[in-house]
């Protein structure tokens, strides 16, 4: 079965003939179990053939959509590439490094790299690249335990905070503009990176091109500056009533 038209964010596209709730159970189960987009979109090519041509509904053929997405095969898994893994952490090096600076500037002194700074610095690191490559754990507790998710997502914030209080043996003083200069240009490449990654992401039908969604391209280019500005008019909005 060969699809038409162009690649969308929609599986149900896939599969016309089968009610779109079964579909986005079945999409969300498999995206779960860290199946590849390219094998989701053969998955349900072969649910709509059997659907169509006997006429019957895909929960009397195949049961429901989870049992029926646990008991295939994962097939190839989706994994990221190092292209992806270096936009990450380019994005949060370059966003930690503008933040430094500017905490800095504000303070009218030099940069002060402590120990907790790099305790934060190498944790960041980890989770980002733990998300990265196996970022199944986290999405099925996100889908099935929304607020113990959330728990776990804040953690790291109330670590970061106890490690900058406490480990603050300074490692090295660096001049604000390097660093801020360095973090710019952190960011500029991670943003590249990420507006040129061809990386698979959207579920395609057999003899589809893999493609990646223009909100996910985005995501990408925007998602670290706008929090970098984000959290520099936090930290700067006090410093006018002081």
């Amino acid at each position: 079965m060969t699809t038409s038209g162009r690649p969308t964010s929609h599986p149900e596209r896939l599969a016309p003939s089968v009610d779109p709730a079964w579909v986005r159970a079945f999409v969300t189960e498999q995206h779960l179990r860290g199946v590849a987009p390219r094998v989701i979109g053969d998955q349900l090519a072969t649910v709509e053939s059997h659907v169509r041509d006997g006429g019957e509904p895909a929960t009397d053929a195949f049961g429901e959509a989870v049992d029926y997405a646990r008991a295939l095969p994962k097939g190839r898994p989706w994994e990221p590439d190092r292209r992806t893994v270096l936009e990450l952490l380019l994005g949060l090096a370059g966003m930690l490094m503008v933040l430094g600076a500017f905490t800095a500037w504000l303070a009218d002194g030099p940069v002060r790299l402590t120990t907790g700074y790099l305790v934060v610095l190498a944790v960041t690191a980890l989770g980002a690249g733990a998300l990265v490559l196996r970022p199944t754990p986290l999405l099925r507790l996100v889908v099935q335990r929304p607020v113990l998710a959330w728990l776990v997502l804040s953690a790291p914030s109330a670590v970061f905070v106890v490690c900058l209080l406490l480990l603050r043996g300074e490692v090295a003083t660096l001049p604000v503009l390097p660093v801020a200069v360095a973090g710019v240009l952190a960011l500029a490449v991670s943003g590249l990176l990420s507006a040129g990654n061809p990386g698979e992401e959207e579920i395609t039908g057999p003899g589809e091109a893999p493609r990646r969604s223009t909100a996910t391209r985005r995501a990408g280019v925007w998602l670290y500056p706008l929090l970098t500005l984000g959290v520099m008019a936090i930290t700067w909005v006090p410093t006018l009533f002081t």
